[in-house]
């Protein structure tokens, strides 16, 4: 089913995610740091919420560019007739999305808007700011129906800023790099990734959140082997996207 990556509590380790089928709750694996991990999801709403549930596509992402990355998951089970063998089960599920604040979890599916209060058989999900207003959109796929194109209005009180990486080096996509920022009082990383979620591409830029903060002081790369060089940006832009190429100064 679906399995995203990421460090959602900051403590410099990539932890996981992963939808299952009815019956099993969905995972969140902390990453302990010594080669192991916890499955916390039973100590957070994820746990109890998606018990009778099946998942496909999910992804960490920041849908309200505040710092801290949230959780959102297309939901759907695989049988089209279970609810006549298991009565307490259905086929058409509803989306789900987590808020998190790096130690907890909150369900505001509720408060997300029309679309995830009408259940829908969930497939596919990808990310994407299809109209480059620094808000990620999301995008997904529903079996034997219309795709459903989800126009975030959540990030717009709060400022950003975008980045296509490019690697010379490393791989051109920059998959691995580590990217740091701060704003202020606000510091965060984040690793970039080149999958996640099921069956899904996603736009490959990444948004990184300031919330109310007006200015950025600076952001660091890490590039991926066979690089491994850091580069520090400094008097960047928000609220628009930018480039950054792998072992040249300043930004276009």
């Amino acid at each position: 089913m679906g399995v995203d990556a990421a460090d959602y509590n900051q403590d410099g380790w990539i932890d996981l995610f992963v939808a299952n089928v009815d019956h099993e709750m969905y995972s969140l694996y902390r990453n302990n740091g010594n080669g192991g991990f916890d499955d916390v999801a039973l100590d957070t709403p994820i746990g109890a919420t998606t018990r009778l549930m099946s998942g496909w596509g999910l992804k960490f992402f920041d849908y309200d560019n505040d710092g801290d990355l949230d959780l959102i998951v297309a939901n759907g089970h695989p049988d089209t007739t279970i609810q006549a063998h298991h009565p307490e089960l259905r086929y058409l599920e509803p989306l789900l999305l987590f808020e998190g604040n790096g130690r907890t979890w909150k369900n505001v599916s509720d408060e997300a808007g029309p679309a995830f209060g009408r259940p829908i058989a969930g497939r596919g999900l990808a990310l994407g700011d299809f109209d480059n207003d620094g808000a990620v959109d999301v995008l997904i796929t529903t079996n034997d129906g219309p795709p459903l194109l989800l126009k975030n209005n959540s990030a717009r009180s709060h400022h950003w800023l975008g980045m296509k990486l490019v690697g010379t080096r490393s791989n051109i996509d920059a998959i691995g790099a580590k990217v740091t920022w701060q704003s202020g009082d606000l510091t965060r990383h984040r690793t970039k990734v080149g999958g996640g979620s099921y069956l899904s591409s996603h736009d490959p830029r990444m948004v990184l959140g300031l919330g109310d903060r007006t200015r950025i002081d600076w952001v660091e790369v890490q590039w991926p082997q066979p690089s491994g060089e850091k580069q520090r940006f400094i008097g960047l832009p928000i609220d628009r996207y930018i480039t950054l190429v792998e072992g040249r100064p300043g930004w276009k």
